[in-house]
């Protein structure tokens, strides 16, 4: 061998241990590299595991109060009942979401949010209302919210000073039939409307008729009058009938009934024991 091919040989040796080398040096890095990994990964786990059972175990993190918020017609203890909350239980065990499915078959409850408050070591709940604003009358009176929905038998207790809706059936008014319930909307803008009167105003009214014919009829508190209202159009009927009113109230023992449903006029139709068994205004 020449001393050239010498020299080539030894180079080429070195190159090959360079890069046997490098392989091991790149191996051993990935090897320490994903112990280091899965150390980090246990020391977590159980660093997280620990953390877990000493909030169990930690006195300090038993509910010592719940806390009761936006009650008004109902009471904190109907609510505790229904909420089933141990108070020897751990706020990191709590079901935040069964104590508010329980709590949302109250026909009162609305809306209910319920919270930890690791600060003071309790349990709060907070509770929005239904609001009233109407009776409706099947075999019973029931409570009707500002939405529309039928959400309770009335009971002694409750408030009762609202108009009484009438004419429509159970069935059809509880059981998802859209005319009935456009009607029950119908009806509570027009309260909504009347609560914002000088004249006319809702605490004269005591009835109104829902028809799926007819729409709606108003009953006075005082005398009964029938005032037919129709569907549509309601704040302009409302100014007409303002209109004749002080007549009306003069004579509304004479009175069979009123209707609105005429354009630019207010039809007055007086019983038969009357002379001039009607008129228009």
């Amino acid at each position: 061998m020449s001393r050239r091919d010498h020299v080539r040989a030894g180079r080429k040796i070195r190159r090959l241990r360079k890069k046997k080398g490098g392989w091991l040096r790149l191996w051993a890095a990935g090897i320490l590299k994903g112990g280091l990994s899965l150390a980090m990964m246990a020391s977590l786990t159980f660093l997280g595991f620990t953390l877990y059972r000493y909030f169990q175990l930690c006195g300090q993190l038993h509910i010592g109060e719940i806390k009761v918020m936006g009650c008004l017609n109902t009471t904190e203890s109907e609510l505790l009942k229904m909420a089933r909350v141990n108070l020897q239980a751990n706020l990191t065990d709590l079901d935040l979401k069964g104590v508010s499915a329980r709590l949302a078959e109250h026909p009162w409850v609305k809306m209910v949010k319920v919270r930890r408050d690791w600060a003071g070591n309790a349990l709060v709940i907070e509770v929005q209302e239904r609001s009233p604003r109407a009776l409706i009358l099947f075999e019973d009176l029931y409570l009707v919210d500002c939405q529309g929905e039928i959400f309770k038998k009335a009971e002694p207790g409750d408030r009762l000073d609202f108009p009484i809706l009438t004419g429509l059936q159970r069935q059809e008014a509880m059981g998802g039939n859209e005319q009935a319930k456009d009607l029950i909307r119908q009806a509570l803008g027009l309260i909504e409307l009347l609560e914002q009167r000088k004249v006319f105003t809702a605490l004269a009214v005591s009835e109104i008729h829902l028809s799926k014919q007819n729409g709606l009829t108003v009953l006075t508190l005082n005398g009964g009058i029938p005032i037919r209202l129709g569907s549509g159009g309601l704040s302009e009927k409302i100014n007409r009938l303002e209109k004749v009113l002080p007549d009306l109230r003069q004579k509304a023992g004479g009175v069979e009934y009123v209707d609105l449903n005429y354009l630019k006029k207010v039809v007055v139709k007086m019983k038969e024991t009357e002379k001039g068994k009607s008129r228009s205004s």
